[in-house]
């Protein structure tokens, strides 16, 4: 299943050069339809350029600074837990968090099929 998600090009950047591996959210109604192996499609709120990454994983936490405790920042794309912090109290409330609860989506890029050649014959692998 595919799924819409603008950002910022802030964080559009960030996943299009494979800083951000982990896409921090609060775990509204329309997340819990994501799955493993379903594809996010990101889409700069600017520019309105899209980008795919598929899901690899999905972890709920009850508030962010548990997430951010547990999740290396390198792979949220911020070098220091304290970097995190901040950007996330600027987006979101105390009181969001605690209504909704938060989720990390592990996501990566999509694997194309590679064609091998074996004895002339070609093959999709």
């Amino acid at each position: 299943m595919k799924h819409l998600i603008e950002v910022y090009p802030f964080a559009y950047h960030k996943i299009l050069g494979g800083q951000r591996q982990i896409d921090l959210r609060l775990y509204l109604k329309r997340f819990h339809n994501i799955h493993v192996g379903d594809t996010i499609e990101y889409v700069n709120a600017e520019t309105k350029s899209c980008l795919l990454r598929v899901v690899k994983g999905i972890a709920l936490f009850q508030d962010f600074e548990t997430l951010i405790e547990m999740m290396p920042p390198e792979l949220i794309g911020y070098s220091s837990r304290e970097e995190i912090r901040l950007r996330v109290e600027r987006q979101y409330s105390k009181e969001e968090q605690q209504k909704y609860g938060v989720c990390a989506l592990f996501i990566a890029e999509p694997q194309s099929a590679k064609v091998v050649k074996l004895n002339f014959l070609e093959r999709s692998a």
